[in-house]
């Protein structure tokens, strides 16, 4: 993997074209699906647009900043029925394109249209519509200094999505620790995740290295020789109260897990105790 030193030592940015466009209500903007030798921004201040880029459509609205690496397939169109103004950049990245994956970059952040990315833009379109060689200076300056900023928000983004997501996972197992007498499908848990079925599996494990399956299973286990420590219940009502139905497997699979039944591993816990 590359290093900031060995990276940045040789990295340059370069500005081919950019400035401010606007269309009004009714007028068209749009291209069909291409990739393009270069990167571009492009960064909404009003209204809103569809942009396509590696087969996922995005609705672009204010304050959406886009990054779209050279070579990426993308496309777009404005929605007609609402003026539409963004600023946009074509620039060029050396060595080739690898800052867009090298720090694993998002397509796209938000801005917001107040604040020092709208003035980087302005002042970079000012700079362009003069074109002396201190405008030069500015527009290469904006476009470090607006990759430094793109580079904050994502990263930004990416803290607020963990924090976000380890929110979401502490509602999930509160639930599951709540309800463990009740059945807990995958489906069920996922829409308490709010993610598809068919992604809650694998997301799940790569948060807790578990499956929900066998999380659960061991949860109820541990739960039920908790109790079976604690209170006076019967193997069957423990059982029953951490989600085993039948209590004959709920015998056999905490004699797998303990090396002895629910009966003999509560006497055990008690001698315990005297000793």
């Amino acid at each position: 993997m590359l290093t900031n030193d060995t990276y940045f030592c040789t990295f340059n940015a370069v500005c081919n074209l950019g400035g401010f466009f606007s269309i009004g209500t009714g007028e068209h903007w749009s291209i069909y699906p291409h990739t393009f030798e270069q990167c571009k921004f492009y960064y909404v201040t009003e209204g809103a647009c569809v942009i396509t880029l590696e087969d996922t459509e995005y609705t672009a609205k204010a304050g959406d900043w886009f990054f779209i690496p050279a070579g990426a397939r993308h496309a777009y169109r404005n929605i007609s029925t609402a003026p539409f103004q963004k600023y946009w950049m074509h620039f060029d990245l050396y060595p080739d394109t690898e800052l867009f994956s090298y720090l694993s970059l998002p397509f796209f952040v938000h801005a917001g249209t107040k604040g020092k990315v709208k003035e980087l833009f302005h002042r970079f379109a000012e700079a362009r519509h003069h074109g002396s060689l201190a405008d030069s200076l500015t527009v290469k300056a904006c476009l470090i200094e607006l990759l430094a900023e793109y580079i904050r928000l994502a990263a930004a983004d990416r803290e607020r999505a963990r924090i976000k997501q380890s929110e979401r996972l502490e509602r999930l197992l509160r639930y599951i620790r709540e309800n463990l007498d009740k059945p807990l499908s995958n489906a069920m848990l996922a829409e308490i995740y709010f993610t598809h079925p068919t992604h809650f599996v694998r997301a799940f494990r790569e948060e807790t290295g578990q499956t929900p399956a066998r999380y659960i299973r061991n949860l109820r286990l541990e739960t039920a020789k908790r109790l079976l420590e604690e209170t006076t219940l019967s193997a069957a009502e423990t059982a029953a109260r951490v989600g085993f139905p039948d209590p004959a497997h709920f015998s056999r699979i905490f004699r797998q897990r303990y090396g002895m039944s629910p009966a003999v591993w509560r006497a055990y816990f008690k001698k315990s105790l005297t000793v």
